[in-house]
């Protein structure tokens, strides 16, 4: 199971993208179809070289899925992804990058929409998208067992590799506007970046 703890002792190596507990926040209250959504941002995402974070590779980037369904029909979900990515350029071997993609919905129902004279099975209700992300330092902690290493790390990180980490963040935020653009031209919404932490961490998961 992929577990993710921020590293922030000395030396750092978990940088936020929006720190000091803020988000990206997307929140659609609309007639919507969720599996269009759904595979719209796993495509972009794919496309992208992210991949899963528990298996390592591939796209199944769910780690939780949760759903409550009440007798008049309205559902609540709560799904979560984990998300990496193996940076190319500016020593990417020694980086990666980590997203939480969390899925919340708020009484949605099923319904019909029509389009050019056909019907179409989507949802009304509320659906909201957080996404918080890190660019990590030496993720798998290698350097910890280094013999020789081990021992210049924060050296390593706060000189040598200082204009490679700050490179890293833009990329890494750059993908993250991107992503909430791309959503946005798709489904329309309401955007918000960064937005203050008004929600509680055990029930978004972020």
């Amino acid at each position: 199971m992929f577990v993710f703890k921020q590293r922030t002792t000395p030396p750092k190596k978990d940088y936020e993208i929006i720190p000091k507990g803020d988000k990206f926040e997307i929140e659609i209250q609309d007639t919507m179809h969720l599996k269009l959504i759904y595979r719209n941002l796993h495509t972009w995402l794919e496309d992208n070289e992210y991949y899963d974070a528990e298996s390592g590779s591939g796209g199944n980037f769910e780690s939780l899925y949760y759903e409550v369904k009440q007798a008049n029909g309205l559902m609540w979900h709560h799904i979560w992804w984990r998300i990496l990515k193996k940076p190319r350029e500016h020593s990417g071997r020694y980086f990666r990058y980590f997203i939480k993609l969390n899925y919340q919905t708020i009484a949605v129902s099923k319904t019909e929409t029509m389009l050019k004279g056909k019907k179409f099975k989507t949802y009304k209700g509320d659906i909201i998208l957080r996404i918080k992300a890190y660019v990590q330092v030496d993720p798998d902690n290698e350097w910890d067992k280094h013999p020789i290493i081990k021992h210049f790390q924060k050296m390593l990180i706060e000189r040598w590799l200082k204009k490679d980490i700050e490179y890293h963040k833009n990329q890494l935020y750059a993908d993250l506007v991107e992503l909430q653009r791309h959503v946005k031209e798709y489904m329309g919404g309401k955007t918000e970046v960064p937005r203050r932490k008004d929600w509680f961490d055990n029930t978004t998961g972020l």
